[in-house]
C-alpha cells in the first residue's frame, strides 16, 4: 500500500478555534478575445481552441472551428502553442500526449485567461480572469479501476492552468491504488498553476485497504512545479493530498491553499530530493472544522517521509494534527538535510516534531534537520522531541508563544543543538540564550505575528546566523537580515 500517516503518541486535548470567515470571489466569463501573449508572458505561438460545442474533426485553430475534447488538444498541440478552452463542464479523464520544448511550453488554459497584477488563485482571494472551465467527474460514480483523471507520462514543457477538477470519487478494490493526477516517467518541466481541485474523495474504509493518491509526482520525474492552486475537501484516506514520491527531483509546491483534508497535506517521500515547499497555506488538515480528528489519527500538514535535501519555508499552518514533521517510516530511506524556516504554525496539536515516531531508541534514520526562525503559537505542544541523530539537529531563533506546552520530550532524548529561542505563555524549553518575554506580536488574534517596534525578539537571534541558513526572506517576503542581526521568529522587523 502506498500511503503514509504521521502518528502522534502524545495525547493532547485539542481546543477548536473558530475559523475566520474568508470571502472568495467567483470567476466570471470575459468577452475579451484570447490573448496573443499568454498570462505567463511566453511568446505568442499557434492558438488552438476547445469548446463543448466543438467537434474533434475540426482543425481546432479558431473559435469557430474548435475541438470538442481537451484530450484531442492534449494529443494535437504543438510546442509553443496555447490551447484556449471555452467555458463549460467537460466530462473526460485526460492523458497528456504532446510535449513542448525548452522555451516553448504548451499551455492549456481557459479562454481569455489572465492573471491580475495582484495575483490570483490559491489563497489570494482574487479570481483569475477568463472563462470558467470545469472537469467534473461525478458522472463516473465511484471509480475502482485505478485510472487517474489526469496522466502526464514521459512529457516535458507543459503548463496546465486555471482549470477546476472536481467530484472525483474512488474506492480501492483488489489493491488497485487509485490516483487523481499522476506525473511520472521521464516527465520534466511540468507546471500546474492556478487550478482548483475540489471534493475529490476516497470513500473506502479507513482500514488500510483503500487510498487515493490525489496528486502524485513519481520519480524519476523532475522539475515539477505546483503553484497557486487550491486543494479543498480532499479525502485521501490512507494517502496524501499532494505528494512528491520515489526519488522525484526538484519538486516545488508554492503558494497553494490546502484545506479541509482528512490527512497529510504535502508529503516529500521515498527519496524525493532537492524539493522546495514554500509559501503555502494549510488549514484543517486531519482536523475538522468542529475540532474533531479524522479517523482519530492526527496527521502532519507538511511531511517528509524518507525525503532529503529539502527546504520548507514561509508556510502558514493552522488547525492541523502536526504542523511540520521530518522522519522515515519503516522501509523508507533515511531522512536528512531538511530545513524548516520562517514558517508559522498555530492551533495544531503539535507545531513541529523532531525525530521518528517509529522507534523509541533508534534515531539514525533522521539527521541534519534545521528548525530556524519559526513562530509556533497556540498549539497544544510547540515542539516534540523523538529519536534522531541529535548532534546533527539544530533549532534556534524560534518563538514559542501561548502554547499549552512549549516543549515535550517524554523519552528524555538529547534535544540537539538549541539556542536563542523565545518561550512565552507556556512552559520553558531548553537551550542557551533563552528569552521569556512577551514577543509583542502586532495582532496575534488576527493571525499577524509580525513584531511591534518594542518587541524583545528584534535583533535578538543568534548573531552568527547567515541568510544562507535562515533564508533571504522572512515569512512576509521581507528581506532578512535587518539591523545587522537576525530577529527571533518568522518575521523580520523592517
Amino acid at each position: 500500500m502506498l500511503h503514509s500517516v504521521a502518528r502522534i503518541s502524545i495525547l493532547v486535548a485539542f481546543v477548536a478555534v473558530p475559523a475566520s470567515s474568508v470571502s472568495w470571489k467567483a470567476s466570471s466569463r470575459t468577452l475579451a478575445p484570447a490573448k496573443m501573449v499568454t498570462a505567463n508572458g511566453s511568446p505568442a505561438g499557434q492558438l488552438f481552441y476547445v469548446s463543448t460545442a466543438g467537434n474533434d474533426a475540426n482543425n481546432g485553430t479558431s473559435v469557430s472551428t474548435p475541438w470538442r475534447t481537451i484530450n484531442k488538444a492534449m494529443n494535437s498541440a504543438t510546442p509553443g502553442s496555447t490551447v484556449n478552452i471555452l467555458a463549460g463542464t467537460y466530462n473526460e479523464r485526460l492523458t497528456m500526449g504532446a510535449s513542448g520544448t525548452p522555451g516553448n511550453y504548451i499551455t492549456f488554459q481557459p479562454y481569455g485567461f489572465t492573471v491580475p497584477a495582484s495575483g490570483c488563485g490559491g489563497y489570494s482571494g482574487n479570481p483569475c480572469g477568463g472563462d470558467q472551465v470545469i472537469l467534473d467527474y461525478s458522472y463516473l460514480g465511484t471509480v475502482t479501476d485505478g485510472v487517474p483523471f489526469l496522466v502526464v507520462n514521459n512529457i516535458s514543457y507543459v503548463r496546465i492552468e486555471g482549470l477546476t477538477f472536481q467530484n472525483f470519487t474512488t474506492q480501492e478494490v483488489n489493491f488497485v491504488f487509485n490516483q487523481g493526477v499522476r506525473v511520472d516517467g521521464t516527465s520534466s518541466y511540468i507546471e500546474f498553476k492556478y487550478n482548483k481541485f475540489l471534493n475529490n474523495k476516497d470513500v473506502g474504509p479507513h482500514d488500510g485497504t483503500s487510498a487515493l493518491g490525489h496528486f502524485r509526482v513519481w520519480g524519476p520525474a523532475s522539475n515539477i512545479r505546483v503553484f497557486g492552486n487550491e486543494f479543498g475537501n480532499i479525502w485521501s484516506n490512507y494517502s496524501e493530498t499532494l505528494t512528491a514520491d520515489l526519488g522525484s527531483t526538484n519538486f516545488t509546491a508554492e503558494n497553494n491553499w490546502i484545506h479541509d483534508t482528512d490527512g497529510i497535506g504535502i508529503d516529500a517521500r521515498n527519496g524525493a530530493n532537492n524539493y522546495t515547499i514554500r509559501g503555502n497555506r494549510l488549514e484543517y488538515n486531519s482536523i475538522k472544522r468542529d475540532g474533531t480528528i479524522w479517523y482519530n489519527s492526527p496527521a502532519a500538514a507538511i511531511y517528509n517521509d524518507g525525503g532529503n535535501t529539502g527546504i520548507i519555508e514561509r508556510n502558514y499552518v493552522s488547525h492541523c494534527g502536526v504542523g511540520f514533521q521530518a522522519l522515515s517510516e519503516p522501509g523508507m530511506p533515511a531522512t536528512h538535510d531538511v530545513t524548516v524556516r520562517n514558517n508559522v504554525a498555530q492551533y495544531c496539536q503539535i507545531g513541529v516534531v523532531l525525530g521518528t515516531w517509529y522507534s523509541d531508541t533508534d534515531g539514525s534514520s533522521v539527521s541534519n534537520i534545521n528548525i530556524f526562525n519559526n513562530t509556533f503559537y497556540g498549539n497544544e505542544v510547540g515542539l516534540d522531541i523523538r529519536p534522531m541523530m541529535s548532534a546533527t539537529v539544530t533549532w534556534e531563533n524560534n518563538i514559542f508563544a501561548n502554547n499549552g506546552v512549549s516543549y515535550a520530550n517524554v523519552l528524555n532524548r538529547n534535544p540537539g543543538n538549541v539556542n536563542y529561542n523565545l518561550y512565552f505563555g507556556g512552559t520553558l524549553g531548553p537551550g542557551a540564550n533563552v528569552l521569556t518575554l512577551d514577543p509583542l506580536f502586532t495582532n496575534a488574534a488576527g493571525g499577524d505575528f509580525s513584531l511591534q517596534s518594542a518587541s524583545p525578539a528584534i535583533n535578538a537571534g543568534d548573531p552568527n546566523t547567515l541568510t544562507n541558513s535562515a533564508g533571504t526572506l522572512d515569512f512576509a517576503g521581507n528581506p532578512r537580515i535587518q539591523g545587522g542581526r537576525i530577529d527571533i521568529g518568522a518575521y523580520e522587523a523592517q
